[in-house]
């Protein structure tokens, strides 16, 4: 058959979202659904707030030379004050300084872990779930292997054969966190495969490459995107288990959960010194959470139907 091969996504997007006519948008579906659900709007103004902090660290904190190996130990374990917002350490950094760098570290991780994660994992799972097959059964055999190790024990096991490094914690959490994507991804991939917009792509000449690309990874791509919503606070969390346990970033690195190790054996006698880190951990988890909770709810379609 000979001639261009049309555009079929407003089709695919119309069926998908089950109403005729509709234009669905596969990242964002606007403010004024977001502000439906005030948790979201909670969790991005959380959000943003803390990623702008890490971004401007060396601008808005009073002594950015505490983040790195600086010390200062004539003003040890000072407590609170008007010049040391959160007190300071074991060496006399100021505490605040670290944990706003520390934000830096944290968000690094879950940026590689969530791109390699997703990388890998749609990729595998999109070439399951589309072409099928032995394909399909080779690829979800290895995935399953993956799944069949808890998720922190392998990262652990992963980090601990590594030298110790912020890098290398990102590196043994992403090689663990894939396979929840390739899955997810292969599920999205086979039901669109049966779609009658898949057939009619393929009976008016696209290539596989083409049905793959433009209107199979687009629709399969939103649950993965609300999946990455919803596991950036287990990533801050499972890297902060992994400074604690000293598998991960190494002092002077401003990481939170290493902050909360090096403190706890001041937690009587200094207990700012672990409880600020340990207060930026739980809130940066927090707000990612309900980005994801809200994002699962905008996205959900019968949503409007509760």
């Amino acid at each position: 058959m000979s001639g261009p091969v049309p555009d079929l996504a407003p089709l695919a997007t119309s069926e998908t979202e089950g109403v005729p006519g509709r234009r669905r948008s596969w990242m964002w579906p606007g403010w004024g659904a977001a502000k439906r659900v005030p948790l979201l709007v909670i969790g991005l103004v959380l959000s943003a707030l803390i990623i702008i902090a890490g971004v401007l660290a060396p601008w808005i904190t009073p002594y950015p030379e505490d983040a790195g190996a600086v010390v200062h130990p004539t003003q040890a374990l000072l407590s609170p004050s008007a010049a040391h917002w959160f007190g300071t350490d074991l060496v006399g950094r100021d505490i605040f300084t670290r944990v706003v760098f520390g934000a830096r570290v944290s968000l690094g991780i879950v940026v590689i872990v969530l791109v390699v994660s997703a990388v890998v994992g749609l990729s595998v799972g999109l070439a399951a779930g589309f072409f099928g097959g032995w394909l399909d059964a080779v690829l979800m055999r290895v995935t399953d292997i993956f799944l069949a190790f808890p998720a922190l024990l392998l990262s652990i096991a992963l980090a601990a054969v590594l030298s110790p490094s912020a890098l290398h914690a990102a590196l043994a959490i992403a090689f663990t966190w894939w396979p929840w994507y390739a899955r997810l991804a292969r599920g999205q991939a086979a039901s669109i495969r049966r779609q009658g917009y898949s057939d009619a792509a393929r009976i008016l000449g696209a290539s596989r490459t083409r049905q793959l690309v433009r209107h199979v990874l687009p629709n399969a791509s939103t649950p993965v995107f609300v999946q990455m919503s919803l596991d950036a606070a287990g990533i801050i969390l499972t890297a902060a288990t992994l400074s604690y346990l000293g598998l991960g970033a190494q002092d002077p690195t401003p990481e939170w959960g290493l902050m909360v190790a090096n403190g706890q054996p001041l937690a009587t006698s200094a207990w700012w010194v672990i409880t600020f880190p340990g207060l930026a951990i739980l809130v940066t988890a927090v707000a990612f959470n309900f980005v994801g909770d809200g994002l699962q709810s905008v996205f959900d379609p019968k949503r409007g139907q509760r």
